[in-house]
């Protein structure tokens, strides 16, 4: 790809890439729908600066291309004005889009509409809120952590108030959308309100992934609750919860919305129930997955501290949950070092093709790390903590379904930051206690069958 168009110091691969919009953006697809463009991860792929999704394009034709190509002035102009409004063009040159993934802040511009085209974006806006079943937006990854609110000194004020537009604007409009996801670095306040705004939708799946937990941080400010030392790069800027908020709100039964509810957005995270009791709230009634992806403050698996309960409690208001996808932090110190290239090999070498029974092992066993490896690491060890962490918060109606629930945790460990997964079913058992109905894994993302089941399992292509 060419660097980043406004990065490059090459004129020509700031030409080629933005010309590579124009060309996309000119073309018409009578049956499209589903339009993906998603870019969390690579700063290098990022959209030109200028292009928005509903709103004028500010970058020029002249820009484009070398001015040998357009000599003509008033040709220049002419392909100036069909540029400016080249991506609402395609917007409503397409009315069929049920996907829709695009970068959060790249909607809108700062600016507020120009009369002449906002009668046109409120007419695509509500037809999308219409047709749209799947809505997925995020922005670039930044940073250690995630922000719980940006404030408006941030080095990027502009991008805040293009998300916020997005929010507001956008996602409050939106009546019939099933599945939302929003990844990258998109401060925690503004996940909330997008669910808010998303009030009016049928929600399915949610789906929220960054680099700290997005439905809050487990371990305290700069992991000061963690039992064990991390490095000064893991704990970073880490935000600490309002405690007593968490612990006061946490365990009550979350109201929805009356019937009459207005969205109006509320920004910044003062002392409130903590983000999956929002989620239960407006959503508890219709979500069959919930998916919550970031290490940075997770539930620790082998010692979670208090604050996880509260903090992960309204899940079990959600009784129609199918499945449940969420990081969690899985310590490998063993007397003081870490051990994860041994873990990760123990993982390997010990890999079967699939595990249908728990089997745990005794005090019996082997000493030392050996036992160390047997009892905390071993895949059916592992997937009994999960079943005994997880099924408590759990709903009741959910687990008695026949089938269970779904519970993939997702471990980061290693030097390269491995993600390494879990997968099992939580079921009940004869006498009504939480039973793993079968498991698999760990097993890393580009293990062959996990990798397979994922491409075979995409929506829209």
């Amino acid at each position: 790809m060419p660097a980043a168009f406004e990065n490059s110091t090459d004129v020509q691969s700031q030409h080629m890439w933005t010309n590579t919009f124009v060309q996309l953006f000119s073309l018409r697809f009578p049956h499209l729908r589903a339009f993906q463009f998603r870019n969390a991860v690579v700063a290098e792929t990022r959209l030109p600066q200028g292009l928005y999704l509903l709103d004028r394009t500010h970058v020029r034709f002249h820009d484009l291309r070398p001015s040998q190509d357009c000599d003509d002035s008033a040709l220049r102009n002419e392909q100036n004005a069909q540029v400016d409004t080249i991506c609402l063009n395609f917007m409503e040159a397409h009315p069929k889009l049920q996907c829709l993934a695009w970068p959060m802040d790249c909607f809108f511009s700062e600016n507020p509409l120009t009369p002449d085209i906002a009668r046109r974006v409120e007419t695509v806006i509500n037809n999308l809120g219409r047709t749209l079943v799947d809505l997925r937006v995020d922005a670039l990854y930044r940073g250690n952590t995630d922000s719980q609110t940006e404030s408006s000194n941030s080095p990027n004020p502009d991008g805040r108030t293009r998300r916020r537009k997005f929010i507001e604007k956008f996602a409050s409009k939106m009546t019939n959308v099933e599945s939302i996801k929003v990844e990258g670095g998109v401060p925690r306040d503004e996940r909330r309100e997008t669910i808010r705004a998303l009030h009016s939708c049928p929600l399915k799946r949610i789906i929220l992934i960054g680099i700290a937990c997005p439905i809050g941080n487990t371990w305290g400010a700069e992991g000061c609750d963690l039992a064990q030392p991390l490095s000064h790069d893991e704990v970073e800027d880490l935000e600490g919860e309002d405690k007593d908020a968490v612990w006061q709100y946490g365990d009550t039964k979350p109201e929805p919305p009356e019937s009459e509810f207005k969205f109006e957005a509320s920004w910044g995270w003062p002392a409130s129930p903590p983000m999956a009791h929002t989620l239960a709230s407006f959503h508890a009634d219709t979500v069959t997955e919930l998916k919550f992806c970031g290490y940075r403050g997770s539930a620790d698996l082998l010692s979670p501290t208090p604050i996880t309960t509260p903090m992960l409690a309204p899940l079990k208001h959600f009784h129609k949950l199918q499945s449940l996808i969420m990081s969690m932090w899985l310590s490998t110190s063993y007397e003081g070092s870490p051990q994860d290239a041994e873990i990760i090999s123990y993982w390997l070498n010990a890999r079967s093709p699939s595990s249908t029974a728990l089997v745990l092992v005794s005090d019996d066993d082997p000493e030392g790390w050996e036992k160390e490896l047997r009892t905390k690491y071993a895949s059916d060890a592992i997937a009994w903590r999960i079943t005994n962490f997880i099924g408590p918060f759990l709903s009741e109606q959910a687990k008695s379904r026949e089938g269970g629930v779904h519970i993939r945790a997702s471990f980061c460990i290693g030097d390269w930051g491995g993600i390494f997964d879990t997968d099992l079913t939580i079921g009940k058992g004869v006498l009504g206690s939480d039973v793993c109905l079968d498991f698999s894994g760990p097993r890393e993302e580009l293990e062959h069958e996990r990798r397979k089941t994922k491409l075979e399992s995409r929506r829209w292509f």
